[in-house]
């Protein structure tokens, strides 16, 4: 009876060390360091074409968001990909905008941070946008302990957008259009976003999702299956699950970005790697198909992994985007009707628009 009981017991904790393991690594991402490219970008951002500055934002329940603003430096340096995309966008009769034309915020990836964005920043500020960046809760220089998939991170994104319309109309800038731009699970969560934000926030008129989950269980059992072992119980996995989410407030089980978008009208372009292997292309399929917005672009990039949709879709990819932004956050005043055919048929390079 008593080697029963030790054996019960022995089973208990080792399944109950593997819950909490299993809680650990959904809801507490590894925080990741600065790369040398980071270092040098921060340290001369003009040769990049960026001009910066850092701001720390504290949402409702105390957590202190590391962000920078990141706009068109007036200086200059060799600024390849910023130059390059200026001239796209010439080409296609866009005009400069002295001051910017709106704003973008760009939302990393799990386990990703903010500096990564600013290598999408370059391109993006050659249309006269203004892009935030910040470290979400629990990644980067941010405060938190944990990471909620969009239960949080929602209300996050709108104390950024809130606390940069009132820091730029104290400079009598005004934030304009805002638009927003998500990777992995950025893009769940900007998803998330187009039907939960309070009305006291300024409200996202344009998103660009790269790579989005459309639930969280399904990529979640992927993951452990992967990292685990490929026969790992999926029930295992759902009671890590629960545990994760009772240790950090949320319910993981209602995280859906697919109910979300099937509930918003707000244009919405969506791009997904075919050979996505950590969020299958079929999540994008879902949101794809249930999505009510008007218009929806929706880009396939083949050889895309998850990693590098955005660098194998390259500077095509970077300018679908931008037309996109564009067309729905205003049209510029230098606009022609040339670039107004180009962006449609831009949308319509391999894809869908509605």
């Amino acid at each position: 009876m008593g080697s029963l009981l030790f054996l019960l017991a022995g089973t208990l904790v080792v399944t109950g060390g593997i819950l909490w393991f299993g809680s650990s690594f959904l809801i507490q991402p590894q925080r990741r360091p600065l790369e040398a490219r980071h270092y040098e970008l921060l340290e001369g951002p003009e040769e990049f074409g960026l001009s910066l500055e850092s701001h720390t934002v504290v949402t409702s329940d105390g957590t202190r968001l590391d962000t920078l603003l990141a706009t068109r430096s007036l200086t200059p340096g060799k600024a390849t990909r910023t130059r390059g995309m200026t001239e796209r966008l010439r080409n296609q009769g866009f005009i400069s905008h002295s001051t910017p034309r709106g704003t973008l915020v760009l939302l990393h990836g799990r386990g990703g941070i903010k500096e990564n964005l600013l290598y999408v920043a370059q391109r993006f500020v050659a249309a006269d946008f203004r892009c935030i960046v910040y470290d979400a809760r629990a990644h980067g220089k941010s405060t938190g302990a944990y990471c909620t998939f969009g239960k949080r991170e929602v209300q996050d994104l709108e104390a950024v957008l809130s606390y940069y319309r009132d820091r730029l109309g104290e400079r009598d800038e005004r934030i304009g259009p805002v638009g927003a731009f998500g990777n992995s699970l950025g893009a769940a969560v900007v998803l998330q976003s187009l039907e939960n934000f309070s009305s006291d926030s300024p409200r996202i008129e344009a998103a660009v999702a790269v790579a989005p989950f459309a639930s969280l269980p399904e990529i979640v059992v992927n993951a452990g299956q992967k990292k685990i072992h490929r026969h790992l119980p999926p029930e295992l996995i759902h009671a890590s699950m629960h545990l994760g989410g009772w240790r950090a407030g949320f319910r993981p089980f209602s995280i859906s970005p697919l109910a979300s978008t099937a509930r918003s009208r707000t244009p919405l372009f969506l791009t997904h790697g075919r050979l996505d292997g950590v969020i299958p292309i079929q999540h994008s399929h879902q949101i794809r198909d249930a999505s009510q917005a008007s218009p929806l672009v929706w880009r396939e990039v083949p050889d895309g992994y998850h990693s590098n949709v955005l660098a194998t879709g390259g500077d095509d990819l970077y300018e679908e985007m931008l037309l996109f932004y564009l067309e729905n956050l205003g049209a510029p005043s230098g606009k022609n009707r040339r670039a107004e055919t180009s962006f449609h048929q831009a949308s319509l390079y391999g894809v869908a628009m509605r």
